[in-house]
Parts: structure tokens; C-alpha cells; sequence
């Protein structure tokens, strides 16, 4: 199959707009894990589509922030100001009508660290924590580094959309302390509409549990969708709290800037006690400036790579509607696609030496755990010529 070439009507471009390409000698010369294991696994001629970053320049002002607070030459303890709580309550605001106080958040550097010490202070160790699957592995991980048991909640395939099971969260919420949910879902690409979150609200209201909404992805969202936030749905009084952060959204996750954003002023007593106890209450030395930069500068940087994505999921649906058995999840939000190969014939050792042998890597379904077998989760973030090459070496793979 020919791959269609990108024309300048179809999707910005870095010459016309604001982002702007890595060379491959850029994204494999900054040890970069996506790339480098690659290498090491299938040599230089390798493409590597599977750890969730991108392959493009954070947006200037960005790296205009980070590389003038880097001159200071003082790379010491910092805090967060006014301005970074303020630029965090307007992001919020502005892109996903979510209106929230400056002092409902609890600055933290990532969630996969930060979560065993609050489920830790909330719950306790030996609680239950219930996790919707497939999942991202680290989530499961960081539960059980807190002590506490994971849960499986499987998700639902209904033809190619995921559902939640709410007859069987009810039964298992009732023996469990607490839900962690992840909207957009990674890997299967599901937006969670306000209708669901509701349901899981009241659920958790009446089960008396507590719910951590992982919302990492909020900011990326193909055509048509709408993100609706975990706290949006909740009462007062309810136990919950949201992840959110603009690592994945401008492709500074390397930075490690997140927010905990908790409406109960109890409940945020416990995180911060928390975070204190875990020695993580100091910022990232980048924090502010690439948070501010982000959230204030860079929106038209945002808006432009999610035209790029979007399209790279209509390129990459045409070549799977040639491949037999090879169907495309329609992805809703994450720069993610969850590519379902059940119908090859192929077992999962099979689809991943398949691929490797001609020079692309995909992350496994199986990595994801429950209802993962069969499945390829692709990142849909690299520049277009190379994703033009990926999408060829998987139509060959399993021609």
C-alpha cells in the first residue's frame, strides 16, 4: 500500500506554524528510553513507536523558559509562586471550562511516585484498589509499591468501544478502599463522558471509596471530543482527587511538573502530609517556568499537533483496512493508537518478533495487562515522513 503523502492543506507544518522536527540524530542523542532500547534491541534501522513521548521540539516558549532559568547558574531549592497556581486555575479554565481554586492544588513532580504515598496516607497499607484494565502498567505498580492489592476492573469491547462495567464495579467496590481511574484511558484511547463519571461517582459515593482520577492526557483529544473532569461530576464531601500535568501535552514529561488537584480540604491535608512525609514537597527546579510557558504560550503549539495526530490515526486506519484481521479501536483522546490484530492469527510473541524483524517496535497489548492479548499500542507523535515508513513496515510485517 502506498502510503498518501501530507499535503499543506491537510495539516500544518513546522515551516508554516510553530513546531518544529527532530532529526533523528536529536531524538537518539538525549538517551532517550523509546529509542535507545530499540537500538539495542533491533540495530539502527529500528523505528520505535511505543514509549508515550514525541519526537518534536517542545514549543519555543518552553524552551526559551527552561533554557533562560538554566543560565542562572543557581540550581537550587525552589517554590512555586502565585503566578504558577494562577497560570495552572486558567488552563483549566480557558481549555476545559473546569473552574477550580488555586489552593485545591498540591504541586507534585510525577504521579507514578507520588501516588504510593498518598494511597499510603488515605487508605492504608493492605487496602484494595481497584484499577480498570487493560491499564498502564505503571499505575498497577505504584499501588502495589504503597502495599495495597490491585483490583482488575476489566473494561468492556463492545464491537471497537470501550464501556466500563458498572455492574461489576458496584460488587467490587464494595470490598475495596479505593478507584483509580485514567481519562483519557491509556492505552485504549477512550474520553470518559460526563454520563459515566457520573455513574462512577455515585458508586463510589455509596461504597464510601475513595477515587483517584488520572487525567494526564486531558489536553489531547481528537476532533469531536470533550473532556470532562472527574471532580466536575462529584459532591461535596466526596473523596476524590485528579492527576493533571503538562508533561504529555507539550512533551515535557522529562521535566516532571504535575498538579494533585483535591476540592476536599481534608482529604488535601492527608496528600500534603503525604507528599511532605515522602520528601517530594519541593518543586522541580523547572517547574514554574515550564509550567507557565506551557499554559500561557504554547496553545496554537497544542492545537497544531493534535491536527497532526488526528491525521496520523486516519493514515495509519487506512493501511490496517488492509491488513486482514487488523482493525483500528477509533482512538478519542492520547497521542496513543490501540490497534487490535486478534483477527491475524498471531499470537502476541508472534506479532512482536513479526515486527521487530522488520524494524519496528510497538508496546505489546499484553504490557497492559487484562483483555491486552492481541492488541499494539502505536505512538502517533513523530514526525510524518517517519510515521509514512512505520505505517509501511506494518502493512509488510503482517502482509
Amino acid at each position: 500500500m502506498r502510503i498518501p503523502s501530507v499535503s499543506h492543506t491537510q495539516i500544518p507544518t513546522a515551516s508554516e506554524a510553530t513546531m518544529s522536527l527532530l532529526t533523528p540524530a536529536q531524538y537518539r542523542n538525549v538517551h532517550s528510553i523509546r529509542w535507545d532500547e530499540a537500538i539495542k534491541q533491533c540495530g539502527d534501522d529500528v523505528i520505535a513507536l511505543s514509549v508515550a513521548d514525541m519526537d518534536f521540539e517542545a514549543p519555543k516558549p518552553i524552551v526559551e523558559a527552561v533554557t533562560k532559568r538554566a543560565a542562572i547558574g543557581n540550581y537550587c531549592y525552589t517554590y512555586l509562586d502565585d503566578d504558577y497556581y494562577r497560570s495552572v486555575v486558567n488552563w483549566l479554565n480557558v481549555r476545559h471550562d473546569w473552574k477550580i481554586q488555586p489552593e485545591e492544588i498540591v504541586a507534585v513532580g510525577r504521579m507514578v511516585e507520588s501516588t504510593p504515598a498518598v494511597l499510603r496516607e488515605t487508605v492504608g497499607e493492605g487496602a484494595c484498589v481497584v484499577v480498570p484494565y487493560p491499564a498502564y502498567s505503571p499505575t498497577p505498580a505504584a499501588i502495589r509499591a504503597a502495599g495495597c492489592h490491585v483490583i482488575p476492573w476489566n473494561l468492556k469491547l463492545n464491537g471497537n468501544h470501550y464501556e466500563y462495567d458498572f455492574e461489576s464495579l458496584r460488587f467490587l467496590l464494595e470490598d475495596a478502599d479505593a478507584l483509580v481511574i485514567t481519562n483519557p484511558h491509556n492505552p485504549t484511547g477512550r474520553v470518559w463522558n460526563e454520563a459515566e463519571l457520573r455513574k462512577i461517582a455515585q458508586i463510589a459515593r455509596e461504597t464510601e471509596t475513595l477515587v483517584i482520577s488520572d487525567e494526564f492526557h486531558m489536553d489531547l483529544l481528537h476532533p469531536g471530543q470533550h473532556f470532562c473532569p472527574y471532580l466536575s461530576c462529584i459532591e461535596a464531601g466526596d473523596q476524590a482527587m485528579s492527576f493533571t500535568a503538562p508533561g504529555k501535552t507539550f512533551n515535557i514529561a522529562g521535566l516532571e511538573t504535575a498538579n494533585i488537584i483535591v476540592p476536599d480540604p481534608v482529604l488535601r491535608g492527608k496528600v500534603r502530609k503525604a507528599i511532605d512525609d515522602a520528601g517530594c514537597h519541593n518543586p522541580r527546579f523547572f517547574a514554574q517556568a515550564a509550567t507557565i510557558a506551557g499554559y500561557e504560550h504554547s496553545a496554537e503549539w497544542l492545537d497544531e499537533l493534535l491536527a497532526l495526530v488526528d491525521h496520523h490515526a486516519q493514515l495509519l486506519a487506512q493501511t490496517l483496512a488492509e491488513i486482514n484481521g487488523a482493525s483500528l479501536i477509533p482512538p478519542e483522546g492520547t497521542y496513543l493508537a490501540w490497534i487490535d490484530l486478534r483477527g491475524t492469527g498471531l499470537d502476541d510473541e508472534q506479532l512482536e518478533s513479526h515486527l521487530q524483524e522488520h524494524g519496528l517496535i510497538l508496546t505489546p497489548g499484553v504490557e497492559f495487562g487484562n483483555g491486552g492479548s492481541g492488541f499494539m499500542r502505536m505512538n502517533l507523535a513523530v514526525p510524518t515522513p517517519l510515521f509514512e515508513q512505520a505505517l509501511n513496515r506494518l502493512e509488510q510485517a503482517l502482509a
